[in-house]
């Protein structure tokens, strides 16, 4: 029973610790903790991580399994030795430059790791030892690590008291500091306990879980602390998945594997752990999901570029939503090149053949003539998805890319938009991974969408300019019609009056002539005048309902005078009535006028 509590408990610590310590390494948490978090973090992560694989194998038989278990051991004194050094290192940063995350640099700190450089002896000592039991075969060595663990464990505590009013804030990392520090002596005491007491082995035994599990209580105080700035849950959800994960792992262990490896050791002798792994090598070969994942974090783990590249990406998204404003092409070239560096392509390459011919290469040269691209069948390429060289089951487009120098080929395709984004070798001879090629796709959406955008904002910015225009023309229209009627009443009184005046001078006489030129002249701006007013007039789609009583009664205002002057006197007899007609009211004002000017000179002759 205590097997299984002892497993699950350090177990259930060592995932704890895993977790704390991803979430402090994360991008957006790492400037806010300092160096000595993270290399105390570290050592408890190593401590329960290697405790855990040692309850582990301390049981199983084999040579292989010896040697991973001594490797365990040797894990766990360097986790403690780590611990209790970070632990030190951050009483002495609060004692000199205070809460500050980041300080200046200063080498003397080193020396507070000095311990450290001890371990490949205790290691050394671990393997000549023929105990499998982790405080046995480290007995040698419990002293000197005991009165250092003292040393770091009691100075850093007495420096968090003594710095605690040093410290800004409204209390919380004054009693933060204080908690902390009383839970170093009180592990501090537990250790001494654990390794000086003289009781049976049950008790022993408990005592000694106990022990192993105390640096999880400024682990859960730091958590707490942590929870109040609200980091924790984000912990929490981790925690309980991977956790879930072990107890699944544990169980299963313990109920199928177990069992077998102690009955194939007794009969043949024969080594299990090589056997789980090669089972969990091909396990992880066998089903794709996990094979992927595993590529991953591998590939994550060994590249330290994977960042880089994610940010790299999200400012290609960020500078295609910054520069929408620009033209297609100047948004192509600089996509092409962004992607390039993004990615560290040897080149890249965007043709698209609609609603336009565009051709962008980040390369000086051609690389691909279009007579390279006739090898590639780009027209079945599913819109929805991309080429992969690495992944291609075609052995043909395979080779083509291959000669072309080609890693992936994207398809452009949103609204009217389309063309082939090609992707040339990543410098580092490496291939890319889902995770870039799926931003890499969405980079290539994001693209097509701009370019389709920028073309609606071009067109409507022309429809709105034509509009303006032609409101334009519109108003100089009604200003040019109205200006024409304005003249044309007093160059038709200029007229009459010269026809009046011309009559006051022999026919043959110079001021006759002179007069006959400014009617005509008058008949010329006349004609120019109603010709602008009949461009300005609006066009009826009908006749208007007229009534041409109103407008004999109007015109005979108007011609009164020039009928008074040739001694005609014009009289007026309307029976109409107030009866309406359909017809222009220009035209018919224009008709009457005509008649009626025409009456008043006949008479006279």
């Amino acid at each position: 029973m205590i097997d299984q509590i002892e497993l699950f408990s350090i177990g259930f610590a060592a995932v704890i610790h895993t977790v704390l310590l991803l979430v402090v390494l994360e991008r957006v948490n790492r400037p806010l903790t300092a160096i000595w978090l993270k290399w105390a973090l570290t050592g408890a992560t190593m401590w329960y991580v290697a405790s855990f694989f040692h309850v582990l194998l301390r049981q199983t038989e084999g040579r292989t399994a010896a040697w991973l278990d001594v490797l365990c051991m040797t894990a766990m004194c360097g986790g403690l030795l780590l611990l209790n050094c970070g632990i030190l290192h951050a009483g002495l940063r609060l004692h000199h430059t205070g809460v500050t995350p980041h300080p200046n640099r200063d080498r003397r700190y080193l020396a507070v790791y000095v311990p450290v450089l001890f371990l490949l002896a205790i290691g050394a000592g671990i393997a000549q030892s023929p105990s499998r039991d982790f405080v046995a075969a480290t007995r040698n060595y419990q002293l000197p690590y005991v009165l250092w663990m003292m040393t770091a464990n009691l100075t850093a505590a007495w420096l968090f008291i003594r710095n605690r009013s040093r410290t800004p804030g409204d209390g919380t990392v004054q009693r933060f500091l204080l908690q902390f520090a009383i839970s170093l002596v009180v592990v501090t005491i537990m250790v001494c306990i654990y390794l000086g007491a003289n009781v049976g082995a049950t008790t022993e035994r408990w005592l000694g879980l106990t022990t192993s599990l105390s640096p999880l209580i400024p682990t859960l105080i730091f958590a707490w602390y942590v929870f109040r700035r609200r980091l924790l849950p984000m912990v929490f959800e981790r925690t309980l998945a991977y956790g879930a994960i072990l107890l699944g792992v544990f169980y299963l262990h313990r109920l199928t594997i177990s069992p077998l490896m102690e009955q194939i050791n007794d009969r043949t002798q024969f080594d299990f752990v090589v056997v789980e792994g090669i089972l969990l090598v091909a396990l992880v070969l066998a089903y794709d999901p996990l094979r992927n994942r595993v590529r991953e974090g591998l590939r994550y783990l060994v590249s330290g570029s994977v960042s880089e590249v994610r940010d790299a990406t999200r400012t290609v998204s960020i500078a295609l939503t910054q520069n929408a404003n620009e033209q297609p092409d100047e948004i192509a070239q600089r996509f092409v090149a962004d992607v390039q560096q993004a990615l560290r392509l040897n080149f890249a390459w965007l043709r698209l053949s609609s609603p336009f011919e565009l051709n962008c290469n980040s390369a000086e040269e051609d690389v691909l003539p279009a007579e390279s691209l006739a090898h590639i069948d780009l027209q079945g390429i599913k819109t929805d998805q991309w080429v992969d060289r690495s992944r291609c089951v075609d052995p043909v487009l395979t080779s083509v890319l291959r000669d072309l120098d080609l890693i992936s080929i994207f398809p452009v395709d949103h609204h009217h938009v389309r063309g082939h984004l090609f992707l040339g070798l990543p410098r580092s001879a490496d291939r890319l991974t889902d995770e870039q090629l799926n931003a890499v796709k969405l980079l290539v959406d994001q693209f097509a969408a701009t370019v389709h955008n920028r073309q609606l904002e071009t067109a409507r910015q022309s429809a709105e300019r034509h509009a303006v225009q032609q409101e334009k023309l519109s108003m100089l229209g009604l200003l040019s019609g109205s200006l024409a009627h304005e003249l044309r009443n007093p160059l038709s009184s200029i007229r009459t009056i010269a026809t009046l005046l011309k009559e006051d001078f022999p026919g043959e006489s110079d001021q006759a002539g002179e007069v006959d030129l400014i009617v005509s002249e008058i008949d010329r701006l006349t004609e120019t005048t109603q010709g602008l007013l009949d461009f300005a007039r609006s066009k009826s789609a009908g006749n208007d309902r007229v009534c041409p009583d109103v407008v004999i009664e109007r015109l005979m205002k108007i011609l009164s005078h020039f009928a008074g002057q040739h001694d005609v006197v014009v009289t007026c007899d309307l029976s109409l009535n107030g009866t309406t007609t359909a017809v222009a009211a220009t035209s018919l004002n224009d008709v009457l006028f005509n008649l009626i000017k025409n009456a008043i000179e006949a008479v006279r002759g």
